[in-house]
Formats: structure tokens, C-alpha cells, sequence
């Protein structure tokens, strides 16, 4: 007999007894036995089953089933009962809140908590989360610099999530040692995984860029920024329509991030297909009105459609957030060559591809124009 079904013996022996049944509800939950754990739930007596430590595991199986609001409703009024809120309730909540984007009311509810030194690991990896989802990518550092690592069950975690941010931060030589250290304690490390794939798109070095994300994907198929780094291989290697469907799939698992549409809109125009990339910088620009990449990509589609007022003044507001936007330079490229200047247009590009990780040396310099004469093509 095994220890499952050992406690729920017990358990039906003595229906009332809580203790016994939170250790069921616990071996059931850490083996990912929610259907089962509901099951046992459902027929706990009402007077067990509004205590709080078994209330606390019902919001636990409602989280692995994938339930964020149902655990947030049973959550809520338990932290509500004092002033000093259970570490562990605090955490499953402010988790629960983080995943369905309620950010700050998940770092209020952090900032409630009051653990012992042994839940200080798990609660600030949940709050440089939050924070990195909220592009504070400095304060996600600063709550994990908190961590002895040497003396953290969760060491490769932390050292994984510390690359990610390092790598957001564009520091890719502290990003490279994080992951380095992360993947030397668990090799399937996911974001150590999602770096040192995405350092090696970076450097061009496209097989084993694709070998590392097909394996984090493998591990973790909801992986948006492993999609998105595939879907950029295959962009880079000429394979435009796969491209489109990892990078679909990306957006589908990350909707709020800026750069994932930014890449399934130049995989579109790269298809041609203006209508779609305007629609996908419609919705990064839903998510940040002030990104000038965001303008930008206006900008070229403006140009692409030969629609040069328009153009010209998302390329200003582009160029007022980000003087070295690549999408509004394409645009000015665009413009350039409408007015015959073909080598001004061509040395924008050429300076472009000089200076952007992952493009260049891997697309051809007359690709913008290429993709000009597609859209337009000549009478």
C-alpha cells in the first residue's frame, strides 16, 4: 500500500479529523493528483472542510488545475481573519493574483506576509517575477540579491530567472554566467535554458540556438520566449511561414509582451502581409503607446504602402522616443528609394544590420527592398 492510500484509509476512518486529512490533500497535491484531490474534497464533511489549513489546500488544487479566480476566492478570506498573514497563503494568493495580472495587488499582498526565514526563498522568486513581469527589471534583481544562494534549495531557479533579467537588462555577459551556473545545478533549468538559447540566436549560432529551445519547449510546451526564439530561427534561416506559427503560438502564450509582436509583425511583412503586421503593432501598441519601435513599425508600413505623410510622421514620433529605432530607419530607407536615393537608402540598412544582434550578416542588405517591390510590385 502506498502512502496515499494508507492516509486516505485513515481518513475514512476518522472523517473529521483535519489533521489526517491535510496530509492526504498534501500527498495527493505534490504527486499532481488534483482530479483526486478534488474528488476528496468534495466529500469532506462541511464542518472539516471550511477550516482554513484544508480551505488553504482546496485554493492549492484549484491553482494545478489551473484555476487562478476560484483560488483567490477561497484565499481571500483568509487573509482577511488577521493582521499576520500565513506565509504559505500569502504566497499561493499573490501567485494566483500575478497569473491573472493583477500585479500590484500581488505585491501588496507580498508585502503583507509575514514568514520565517525558511519562506524567504519562494517569496522573493515570486516577487522578481511580478516585478519583471512589470519591466522593473532592476527591483526583480535587487528582490532576488535577498537569496543566499549558497544556502538555497532553489539555487538553480534563482540562478536561471537572475540570467533572464540579466539578459533583459542587455548585460549578455552576466546573463551567459547566471545561466552557466543555473544549468550546472539542473540542466533543464528553463529560463537558463531560454538564455543560453537566445545568446546563441544572437551570435548566429542558429543549430544550436534551435537545439536548446527545442528542448525547453519539450519541458515546458507554454514557453513563450522559447517560441518566440524559435520562431526567430526559423525567420533567420529563410523558413518565413513556420516562423509565423511559432511566433502565433508565442503571442498566444504571452500576449503582454512588446517584442513577441514585434517579431510576428516583421514575420508578416515579411509575407507581405501589411494588413497583419500593422494589426500586431496595433497591439503592441495597446500594451506601451510610448515604445518607439512601436511607431516605427507604423512608420514602415505606412512607407510600404506608399502612404508617405503618413510615414514620415510616425517616423518623427519614432525617432523623438528612440533615435536608434531600426524600424523607423527601414522607413526612412523606404522613403529614400521612392525618391530614387537608392545608396543613401541602402547604406541605413547596411548600418542596421551592422549593429543589430541576430540580423546581422544573416539577411541580405537589400532585403527592405526586396520586400518593397513585393508589396508594390511594378506596372
Amino acid at each position: 500500500m502506498n502512502r496515499a492510500s494508507q492516509l486516505a484509509a485513515w481518513a475514512d476512518q476518522d472523517p473529521l479529523n483535519p489533521i489526517l486529512l491535510c496530509d492526504l490533500l498534501d500527498e495527493l497535491l505534490v504527486h499532481g493528483l488534483a482530479n483526486e484531490t478534488s474528488a476528496r474534497l468534495a466529500a469532506t464533511p462541511e464542518s472539516v472542510r471550511h477550516l482554513p489549513g484544508v480551505r488553504f489546500r482546496e485554493a492549492r488544487c484549484a491553482l494545478m488545475r489551473g484555476d487562478a479566480h476560484t483560488a483567490i476566492n477561497v484565499l481571500q478570506p483568509l487573509m482577511d481573519r488577521s493582521g499576520e498573514v500565513p506565509a504559505g497563503v500569502g504566497h499561493d494568493l499573490a501567485y494566483a493574483q500575478f497569473v491573472i495580472g493583477q500585479y500590484d495587488q500581488a505585491l501588496q499582498t507580498l508585502a503583507a506576509v509575514h514568514g520565517q526565514a525558511s519562506d524567504a526563498e519562494a517569496l522573493a522568486l515570486l516577487k522578481a517575477r511580478i516585478l519583471h513581469r512589470q519591466q522593473m527589471v532592476d527591483a526583480a534583481l535587487e528582490a532576488l540579491a535577498r537569496i543566499d544562494v549558497d544556502r538555497c534549495s532553489r539555487a538553480a531557479e534563482v540562478e536561471g530567472l537572475r540570467a533572464l533579467l540579466w539578459l533583459d537588462a542587455g548585460d549578455l555577459a552576466q546573463a551567459g554566467a547566471c545561466a552557466d551556473k543555473a544549468l550546472g545545478v539542473d540542466p533543464d533549468q528553463h529560463e537558463a535554458g531560454i538564455v543560453r538559447g537566445t545568446l546563441a540566436l544572437w551570435s548566429q549560432q542558429l543549430d544550436e540556438s534551435a537545439v536548446v529551445l527545442e528542448r525547453v519547449v519539450a519541458l515546458h510546451p507554454e514557453s513563450g520566449r522559447a517560441w518566440l526564439g524559435l520562431g526567430q530561427v526559423q525567420m533567420l534561416r529563410g523558413n518565413v511561414p513556420v516562423a509565423r506559427v511559432w511566433l502565433e503560438r508565442s503571442v498566444r502564450t504571452m500576449p503582454d509582451h512588446i517584442g513577441t509582436w514585434h517579431a510576428l509583425a516583421w514575420c508578416q511583412l515579411l509575407e507581405g502581409d501589411l494588413a497583419g503586421a500593422k494589426h500586431s503593432f496595433d497591439k503592441a501598441f495597446a500594451l506601451d503607446r510610448t515604445f518607439g519601435e512601436t511607431h516605427g513599425g507604423f512608420a514602415l508600413v505606412y512607407a510600404l504602402r506608399g502612404e508617405r505623410k503618413e510615414a514620415e510622421e510616425s517616423i518623427k514620433r519614432a525617432m523623438r522616443l528612440d533615435s536608434q529605432g531600426r524600424s523607423a530607419r527601414y522607413a526612412q530607407s523606404i522613403l529614400l528609394l521612392d525618391e530614387g536615393r537608392t545608396d543613401e537608402a541602402r547604406a541605413i540598412v547596411e548600418t542596421i544590420l551592422d549593429r543589430t544582434p541576430g540580423l546581422g550578416g544573416a539577411v541580405p542588405a537589400d532585403f527592405i527592398f526586396r520586400l518593397r517591390d513585393l508589396v508594390r510590385p511594378r506596372s
